[in-house]
């Protein structure tokens, strides 16, 4: 039996699915223009969440290439001072010439005025470009003046919001250069969290990520990243503002997401993972796993991931180095990676010898944060605590992806979570999750731990009667995922015919109907083969034949056209 994926098929255990979900969000800025250059501005900056991405999932980790969707927000504040006569009567045409100006006051009420207008209005976007306004706001980051500095950056991060073409106009004027060359340079918090904020928009254009790791990265490291993870007065209010760090994290969060050079560069990046894992840690140890930035750093963790063992070998080199050892020790005909986990094995004498902890670097740093326990307990923890779904997501799909191979390292990964950190007691109450996505990425992580023999005994303990426990809903409950059917079937095939005198009491009348009902739903596919498949081993073991009789059950529902056809298909793949 084989999952069905673009990569080598083997039989039970079913190979493992790597997490791609990758995630994008947007910010903009918002604010209220008040009065005329002809008396000193006042001007009443707003910034409110606007933006979340979309996403999709697919074998390859790919970005997203969908708009970004608005979410509600509040409307423009209460302005102070006086708004009547005052408010500036003024052309989108005219607030750009502004900008031109020698004097600080029209510049700062030309970038005002745009700032606002582009926030109440997405036509207004399309007049800035048209005329040319982008370039002159863009020179404006170089001024003198902070109220100008921070204004122009407000208006080009409301520019960037939803607008491609605006991003890309921004690039083409030295957008990301004058931005992080003032983000270097600013004392300023508001400056700092427009700026952050335009950041993050501009790294969701996959053309601009290779500039932004260049030249933003390390910037953002320097003034943001490290002062507010590891600086001496990162708590203090006056000095930090969350925004600024939730907007560079999300930034961050975009430039991890698409191809391996960006992954290994962030990964290379001294100090960040470190960083990333201590501001989580720190949130969960305050009983505060629902913070923005949170998930802002578990989905970058969750992207540094992917394909981990294949883009940085060097990371595993501890446990390899002892698996080879062990295989070379191991008795005859147990050689190669197979061996060293192989089903015959007590477990007892497998984790004698070959223990997790006696290859874990007592004292991680940088990249080894991604695969050490510390970090994995983390995971486990916020899977348990969080209410935000994304956050979930992120942590599971790490878990999938440090567990998706048929190796040795992936293996141990597997050990480690279920026997040193217990995590199926984490894991296991999310089989049941009414959110979909979390349903299916549990479901998959739970079969990339069911690869590893010595684990089974556990697995159907924890989370073998969750999983057959669904299956037995069918499509009952509204559940209408083909792949988290069919890898809940393939999972429980694996474990039933491993171990079937400690899983044969939970197979009942009720859970061979549902069986019988995906086996024959032609609008599930992958649940049908699968579904199939199961019936047909069941009704093969012997022991449990004998168990299904004595349960009143005969051998029409287990062994019939459809089944048969499926068993052979499979039979065939493999």
């Amino acid at each position: 039996m084989a999952w069905n994926r673009s990569l080598p098929k083997r039989s039970a255990p079913p190979q493992g699915f790597p997490s791609s979900r990758a995630i994008y969000r947007e910010e903009r800025s918002s604010g209220h223009f008040v009065k005329t250059p002809t008396s000193p501005l006042q001007f009443q900056p707003v910034f409110t969440m606007n933006g979340t991405g979309q996403t999709k999932s697919s074998n390859q980790f790919l970005g997203s290439k969908v708009e970004v969707t608005k979410t509600a927000t509040d409307g423009p504040a209460e302005t102070k001072g006086n708004t009547g006569s005052d408010t500036a009567n003024i052309t989108m045409k005219e607030a750009v010439e502004y900008l031109s100006s020698a004097e600080e006051t029209y510049q700062h009420c030309g970038a005002s005025y745009i700032q606002h207008n582009t926030f109440i209005n997405e036509k207004a976007k399309d007049e800035v470009l048209k005329f040319k306004g982008i370039h002159p706001l863009v020179d404006l980051l170089r001024s003198q003046s902070s109220p100008v500095n921070e204004t122009s950056s407000a208006a080009l991060r409301n520019l960037s919001f939803k607008s491609i073409s605006n991003k890309e106009e921004i690039h083409r004027s030295g957008g990301i250069t004058e931005a992080v060359a003032l983000l270097r340079e600013t004392d300023s918090v508001e400056t700092q969290t427009q700026l952050t904020g335009l950041l993050w928009n501009l790294s969701s254009v996959d053309s601009l990520k290779p500039d932004l790791l260049k030249s933003a990265l390390p910037v953002l490291m320097e003034r943001v990243i490290l002062p507010y993870t590891k600086g001496h007065d990162r708590t203090n209010s006056s000095s930090r503002d969350p925004e600024v760090f939730c907007n560079a994290t999300a930034c961050l969060r975009n430039l991890s997401s698409t191809k391996q050079s960006n992954r290994q560069a962030m990964r290379k990046c001294r100090g960040l993972v470190d960083s990333l894992v201590s501001y989580v840690k720190e949130c969960v140890d305050a009983g505060n796993p629902d913070d923005k930035s949170v998930e802002n750093c578990v989905c970058i963790l969750h992207n540094l991931t992917f394909q981990l063992e294949a883009e940085a070998p060097a990371l595993f080199s501890r446990i390899t180095a002892l698996a080879k050892t062990v295989c070379r020790t191991s008795s005859e005909g147990d050689t190669g990676p197979i061996g060293c986990f192989s089903p015959q094995k007590e477990s007892s004498a497998h984790e004698r010898r070959f223990d997790y902890p006696v290859v874990e670097d007592p004292q991680p740093n940088g990249a080894g944060f991604l695969i050490h326990s510390s970090t994995l307990q983390n995971y486990l923890s916020l899977l348990a605590t969080s209410q935000r779904e994304e956050t979930q997501e992120a942590c599971c799909g790490a878990l999938q992806n440090l567990t998706t191979n048929d190796s040795i390292v992936s293996g141990v990964m597997s050990q480690n979570i279920v026997q040193k950190l217990k995590g199926l007691h984490f894991i296991s109450p999310l089989i049941k999750s009414p959110k979909v996505n979390i349903q299916r990425n549990t479901v998959a992580l739970v079969g990339n731990l069911t690869k590893n023999p010595n684990l089974h005994i556990a697995i159907v303990h924890k989370a073998l009667p969750e999983l057959l426990g669904i299956l037995s809903a069918g499509t009952k409950e509204g559940n209408e995922s083909d792949d988290t059917l069919s890898m809940a079937c393939q999972t429980s095939n694996c474990l039933l015919m491993n171990k079937p005198e400690m899983g044969k009491h939970l197979v009942n009348s009720t859970l061979i109907s549902s069986l019988n009902d995906l086996s024959k739903n032609t609008h599930l596919p992958k649940s049908s083969k699968s579904a199939s498949v199961l019936l047909y081993n069941l009704w093969s073991d012997k022991d449990l034949q004998g168990f299904l009789k004595k349960q009143g059950m005969s051998k029409s529902s287990f062994v019939n056209d459809i089944t048969t056809a499926a068993h052979k298909s499979v039979q065939v793949v493999e």
